[in-house]
C-alpha cells in the first residue's frame, strides 16, 4: 500500500511541474512542443494576415489601425517561430511560449483600445473580446505540466480583467458569467496538457527504460552516453566507463528462483542510485550487467567508486520472502577511463569489458582497472561494442 501510494505521489508530483523530470524526457519533450509551437506561429501569423480584409469590409474607420496592428503580430510570430525552430531546449520552448501568449494578450488589449472597449453582443467587434477563448483553447496541442499552464492561463486572464475593467462592464452579470464559462473551459484545457504530458510520460518509461529496474535500458543508456562522451571529449575532461556484473547471478535464479532473482537485481541498482551523482547516466546492458558512465571522473575516482558500490552491496542482506536466510551476492567490476580526446567510446566500453574479464578470471567480488599495455582478450572473445554504439 506504502509503494502504490509513493509511486501515484511521484506521478502527481511529475504533473504538476518539470522539476523531477528526466533529463533525457525534457529533450524528448522540448522536441515535441517546438515543432508544434513553429506550427502555431507560423499558421496564427497567416490568420492573422488573411483577416485583415474582413476587417476592411465590416469595420470602417478602425480597419487601419487594426491592420498596422495584425501586421506587427504576424512579424513578431514569425520571429518567435523563426527563433524557436533555432533551439531545442526545453527553458527555449518555455519561453517561446511564454512570448506567444504575451504577444497575443497584447495584441488583444491593443485591438480592444483601439475600438473603444467594445462589449456590445451585436457589434462585430465583439469577436475580439473573444479572442481569449481562442487562445485558451489553443493551447490544447501542447503538453504541459499543472505549473506552466496555471502560469500561461493567468497571463490571459490579467489581459482579459483589464479589458474588462477599461470597458467598465467588469463587474456586469454577462462577465461573470463569461469568467464562469471561461474557468470550466480552463479547467478542461488543463487536463487534456497534463493527459498529453502523462502519456508522453508513460510512452517515454516504456521506450527507455527497463521494466523491472526502472533504469535505463541499453538502448537508451548507449544513445545518452554517446552524447555526453562527445561533449565531455571536446573539452579534454576524463570520462570512466565501470562494467559491472553480478557474481554466480545464474545460481541465484536456479537455486531460488527468478522471483528472487528479480529482487537482487531492484536491490543491486537501488543501490547503486544512491551513490551516483545527478550527471552519472546508470543502467541495465542485459541479464545482470549493468554499466555506469562517470563523466568528467578519473581513474583514481572511478576506482573509489567502485569500492564504494562494492562494499555496499557485500553489506547488503536482501529480504526474499519464502526464504529463511537474507541473500547476499557480490560483484565484479571492471573500470576504464578516456583520456584523450581520440579515445572513442566503443573502446572505452570495450576496454572495460576486458578488465571485467580480468576482475571474474581473478576470483570475482572485485574491481580490474583497464591496463592499456596488457591485452587480455583474443579478437574474437571481444564484444561488438561498436556496433552497439553506432
Amino acid at each position: 500500500m506504502e509503494l502504490s501510494l509513493s509511486y501515484y505521489k511521484a506521478q502527481l508530483g511529475e504533473l504538476l511541474t518539470a522539476k523531477h523530470h528526466a533529463s533525457a524526457f525534457s529533450t524528448t519533450r522540448a522536441t515535441y512542443l517546438r515543432i508544434r509551437i513553429v506550427a502555431l506561429c507560423y499558421l496564427w501569423a497567416a490568420l492573422c494576415i488573411l483577416w485583415i480584409p474582413v476587417d476592411a469590409l465590416l469595420l470602417d474607420q478602425a480597419s487601419a489601425p487594426l491592420a498596422i496592428l495584425r501586421l506587427k503580430l504576424s512579424a513578431v510570430l514569425f520571429f518567435i517561430g523563426w527563433l524557436t525552430s533555432q533551439r531545442s531546449t526545453l527553458n527555449a520552448c518555455r519561453n517561446a511560449i511564454f512570448a506567444l501568449v504575451v504577444s497575443l494578450n497584447l495584441f488583444y488589449m491593443l485591438t480592444n483600445h483601439a475600438l473603444g472597449y467594445p462589449h456590445s453582443i451585436d457589434a462585430f467587434s465583439y469577436c475580439y473580446n473573444l479572442l481569449p477563448f481562442v487562445y485558451v483553447v489553443i493551447l490544447t496541442i501542447l503538453p504541459l505540466t499543472v505549473k506552466e499552464s496555471v502560469c500561461v492561463m493567468l497571463i490571459i486572464a490579467v489581459s482579459q480583467i483589464y479589458v474588462d475593467a477599461q470597458s467598465g462592464a467588469l463587474l456586469s452579470f454577462e462577465t461573470f458569467t463569461l469568467y464562469w464559462l471561461q474557468t470550466v473551459i480552463g479547467f478542461l484545457v488543463i487536463w487534456t496538457q497534463t493527459s498529453k504530458l502523462h502519456m508522453m510520460l508513460r510512452l517515454y518509461r516504456h521506450a527507455t527504460l527497463d521494466p523491472l529496474t526502472g533504469i535505463y535500458n541499453r538502448r537508451m543508456l548507449l544513445t545518452l552516453a554517446k552524447r555526453d562522451f562527445e561533449n565531455t571529449r571536446t573539452k579534454s575532461r576524463p570520462y570512466s566507463v565501470l562494467l559491472m556484473d553480478l557474481d554466480r547471478f545464474k545460481r541465484v535464479n536456479d537455486r531460488y528462483g527468478h522471483h528472487a532473482g528479480d529482487i537482487v537485481l531492484q536491490a543491486f541498482t537501488q543501490a547503486v542510485q544512491e551513490t551516483q551523482r545527478k550527471s552519472d547516466i546508470f543502467g541495465r546492458f542485459g541479464g545482470e550487467e549493468f554499466i555506469l558512465f562517470l563523466p568528467k571522473c578519473s581513474a583514481d575516482n572511478a576506482q573509489h567508486v567502485a569500492n564504494r558500490i562494492m562494499a555496499l552491496i557485500r553489506d547488503m542482506r536482501i529480504e526474499v520472502e519464502g526464504l529463511s536466510e537474507p541473500l547476499k551476492v557480490t560483484i565484479s567490476i571492471g573500470i576504464s577511463t578516456s583520456l584523450c580526446k581520440d579515445d572513442d567510446l566503443s573502446v572505452i566500453l570495450e576496454q572495460a569489458d576486458q578488465a571485467l574479464f580480468k576482475a571474474k578470471n581473478s576470483g570475482r567480488d572485485q574491481s580490474s582497472t583497464y591496463d592499456r599495455v596488457d591485452e587480455l582478450i583474443e579478437e574474437g572473445q571481444k564484444r561488438p561494442w561498436l556496433e552497439l554504439v553506432n
